[in-house]
């Protein structure tokens, strides 16, 4: 039985079966949520034929927009133009939307160091959630999150093949942007991961996933995490509920923002100049281009105002160089 309801239900699911063959798993789980949304919408207002028109298509926009960030309300609406691509090619009759405008207004939460010590309390004493393995999966995903700054998805994606306890690195390789990378661990993190991987039972299996979900080579869905990390902080006492539809508000991202933050303020305070600094963070934290860096330092400029005026002096040197340059 077909997941989709509409008229083009065996139009979306050819198209998925399609992207399975061209993208990763991540990519097509977030299409198939996006076009079954559209694909209810349509089913709701019972349309008699197979055409998709202006007025179908703002409507369903006008509805994302009233429960999402502009910026969701654009991506979703990308992932739509891309099937309605191939609705065309099919032959069916389609009205192509532009995507909507949005603007950068996200605004991380910076967690306090006695918030996070709130925490890591939480978790170890599994204040928060009964069952053990959870737990386990958790506290250690949080430490990796917080010690090396790494992104929520691509920590997912880890296996036991990917950490080498001799150099203490981990090796993601399905990070965003493709760019592979190795990121260096504290002895003590280190340490802790190695009796993690012992307690969960995959210290010798190099295809097991670090967080594994239904099964030990699938890994824990995103979502899930978030869910859980939410609960930690409603246990911690700490939890604040976004302040608009659509904002993120408090979530697992924000670690790595705290990471980002709080390695500039301790580079700064060790000496370290703004030129030797800022690109090995870069690097390290995957970015494309140093402007991923910069809107990492900037969402935090309410915060750490004088660590934002150090970066943009530094990248105003920097392209006025690279503008001079022959």
């Amino acid at each position: 039985m077909s997941e989709f309801k509409s008229l083009i239900a065996a139009e979306l699911h050819d198209y998925l079966e399609i992207r399975k063959m061209t993208f990763e798993a991540v990519t097509v789980r977030v299409n198939r949520h996006t076009l079954r949304d559209f694909d209810n919408y349509l089913a709701e207002h019972k349309t008699a034929e197979k055409v998709i028109t202006e007025e179908l298509i703002n409507s369903w926009i006008q509805r994302l927009l009233t429960k999402n960030h502009s910026r969701t309300v654009s991506g979703k609406v990308s992932i739509l133009r891309c099937f309605l691509r191939y609705l065309s090619y099919c032959g069916v009759p389609v009205f192509m939307p532009e995507c909507p405008k949005w603007h950068e207004d996200y605004i991380p939460y910076i967690f306090s160091d006695e918030e996070m010590s709130k925490i890591f309390q939480c978790l170890d004493e599994a204040r928060y959630n009964s069952n053990l393995l959870e737990n386990y999966q958790l506290a250690m995903l949080i430490r990796l999150l917080y010690g090396c700054g790494l992104r929520f998805g691509e920590t997912l994606q880890l296996v036991r093949s990917d950490v080498d306890f001799v150099r203490e690195t981990l090796l993601l390789r399905k990070p965003k942007n493709k760019k592979q990378r190795i990121v260096p661990m504290s002895h003590s993190l280190s340490t802790i991961l190695m009796q993690y991987c012992v307690a969960m039972g995959f210290y010798e299996d190099p295809d097991a996933f670090l967080f594994p979900g239904k099964t030990a080579h699938s890994p824990v869905d995103l979502m899930v995490m978030s869910r859980r990390f939410r609960k930690v902080l409603v246990a911690s006492g700490i939890y604040v509920q976004p302040d608009a539809p659509g904002r993120r508000g408090q979530c697992i991202h924000c670690l790595r923002h705290l990471f980002a933050i709080k390695s500039f303020m301790q580079a700064e305070k060790s000496g370290r100049t703004t030129t030797d600094s800022i690109p090995y963070l870069s690097v390290y934290l995957g970015h494309f281009d140093m402007d991923g860096t910069e809107k990492y330092l900037k969402f935090s400029s309410d915060i750490f105002p004088e660590y934002t005026e150090m970066f943009e002096t530094y990248s105003k040197g920097v392209f006025s160089v690279l503008g001079g340059a022959k």
